[in-house]
């Protein structure tokens, strides 16, 4: 009885541990998302979008996937990677940049997009995984672009999916079985939690090449409140070509 006692005691130590050490990760990845939002946010009184005003060395860069969900060509000498949250402000604003970056650019260019889950925008998930569901009837252009739109009008809700099956002449009853398909969630999560490998604690985070920007970068080149000249997208993708 007495060794059962203490392998209960050392059992109980054990998962105490664990759920601290479980409870530390949490903090520290939801800080870091945090801190990441704020300072974006405190960016955006200084220029349009949510720039942070220094390029980076990215220690690693993500490469094309067979499955990777691209603008443009596969071949394109410049690739652009933009890990973004289909439910935030920020991303949605981005975005317009993005197609500017794009239809100027397209010969040459190619902006390739991936989610990134935060706990910072509600229907961050949800909206990945429409985008994703959208995406196997061949309209997730469509559905990204609806998405951003109502984040930009503050009528962002996932909860119906009939207004969306409806504007964009989806099977409903294909959207709604891949809305809760486990393997389309779990490519979400693992797509999400591949980019933390590539230095990415926040969306959006622009990679061209093996540099890295965080928050929405303008187009055009702008002064920051201290004065500095910041590049804007339009200047750092032009030298890459």
């Amino acid at each position: 009885m007495k060794n059962i006692k203490n392998l209960k005691n050392i059992l109980i130590i054990i998962v105490f541990v664990l759920s601290i050490i479980f409870l530390s990760l949490v903090i520290v990845k939801t800080k870091n998302e945090q801190d990441y939002l704020e300072e974006s946010a405190r960016l955006e009184s200084y220029a349009p979008g949510a720039p942070m005003a220094q390029v980076y060395s990215a220690p690693s860069s993500p490469v094309l996937k067979n499955d990777d969900k691209i603008f443009g060509s596969r071949d394109a000498k410049v690739k652009v990677f933009v890990y973004e949250d289909n439910a935030s402000i920020y991303s949605a604003n981005l975005a317009e940049t993005l197609d500017k970056v794009y239809l100027e650019n397209k010969d040459n260019v190619a902006i390739i997009v991936r989610p990134f889950i935060t706990n910072n925008s509600s229907f961050s998930k949800e909206s990945a995984l429409a985008l994703e569901c959208a995406g196997d009837q061949n309209k997730w252009q469509e559905m990204r672009a609806l998405l951003f739109a109502q984040v930009k009008n503050d009528s962002l809700n996932l909860v119906d999916t009939s207004p969306y099956i409806e504007q964009l002449s989806l099977s409903g009853e294909a959207f709604n079985s891949c809305l809760t398909n486990g393997e389309k969630s779990a490519k979400i999560e693992r797509l999400s939690a591949e980019a933390i490998n590539y230095s990415v604690l926040g969306a959006p985070t622009i990679f061209i090449d093996n540099e890295i920007i965080l928050g929405a970068r303008p187009y055009e080149d702008y002064i920051d409140s201290n004065g500095d000249n910041i590049k804007g997208l339009k200047t750092l993708i032009s030298r890459k070509l």
